[in-house]
């Protein structure tokens, strides 16, 4: 027994190791051009800045709008990235290479997804940053005293802004489980589109597979949410007590009240699983069908 789960060890530490050898190429592949990006932002806030402080308009409208335009060019670049690398690194030039490496298929897609899936990440989340602080900057220049809070509660109906709070965690972690899914459909729409059947005109196909799946999951999440919804509802009572209950199918908001919050569960499950699926789904396409050229 011991010798046995001293091999299983070993093995756990090789599997490990070759994945750790995977992030770490993947990362120094992409490092040699997003970061740049990423410094020529701090460069362009830091004229911002320096141009509030000191009022020199041109070095303020300069440092305004290249911030502005560099925080989604940003998103351009890792978006090109995610699709790029993969493709290139797997279904081009790189490809025998790639799948010569001692890994399987799953660590090859896995790499990918963690690297260019932070990357991706990463971009929107500073574009979100940068929108935000010029946005508050702009409304102190105009002397309009707004208060973001109260925007949101007027915008969106909200009693209070504790639900600010967790509408905003709701808000975070659906982006993350959307951009997730889309990463996953993106890469195995791209290795279904280079099986024997489709390689000819793998690009066109590789579109047509993405398009299908984002109508699937459409479909799937008005249909689940019809007949199988699940809502967490959250109220805020008289004496500012949470109450929390699972709803199932359609809100009766004359049950609840109109002033709850009512969060769909089921879009992260349908998010999720549709993830997961397309992720063993296309490691499994890379190891049995996939023709490099």
């Amino acid at each position: 027994m011991t010798g046995n789960s001293d091999v299983a060890v070993k093995q756990k530490d090789k599997v490990k190791g070759k994945m750790l050898m995977l992030l770490k190429n993947d990362f120094l592949a992409s490092a040699r051009v997003i970061p740049l990006f990423y410094i020529i932002e701090a460069v362009c806030l830091i004229a911002f800045m320096y141009g509030r402080h000191f009022n020199n308009d041109k070095v303020l409208a300069i440092g305004f709008a290249t911030s502005f335009l560099v925080a989604f060019v940003l998103v351009l670049i890792s978006f090109f990235f995610v699709i790029f690398d993969y493709q290139k690194s797997l279904f081009g030039q790189q490809g025998y290479l790639s799948f010569t490496l001692p890994v399987n298929s799953r660590q090859l897609l896995g790499s990918k997804v963690i690297v260019y899936g932070a990357w991706l990440q990463l971009s929107y989340l500073n574009a979100f940053c940068v929108m935000y602080f010029l946005s508050e900057y702009v409304n102190n220049m105009y002397g309009q005293e707004l208060e973001t809070a109260g925007i949101f509660l007027e915008l969106l109906n909200l009693p209070s802004k504790t639900m600010i709070i967790v509408y905003f965690i709701y808000f975070v972690v659906m982006i993350f489980a959307l951009f997730l899914s889309f990463l996953m459909a993106v890469y195995f729409s791209i290795a279904l589109s280079h099986i024997r059947v489709f390689q000819k005109a793998n690009i066109a196909w590789s579109l047509i597979i993405f398009v299908c799946t984002v109508v699937l999951f459409v479909l799937l999440v008005n249909i689940l949410n019809k007949y199988l919804g699940v809502y967490l509802i959250m109220n805020v009572g008289a004496d500012t007590s949470w109450k929390y209950s699972l709803n199932l199918g359609d809100i009766n908001y004359q049950k609840y009240g109109a002033d709850i919050i009512a969060l769909n569960l089921m879009s992260f499950v349908v998010l999720f699983g549709q993830s997961i699926a397309y992720f063993f789904g296309g490691a499994y396409v890379m190891h049995k069908y996939v023709n490099i050229k």
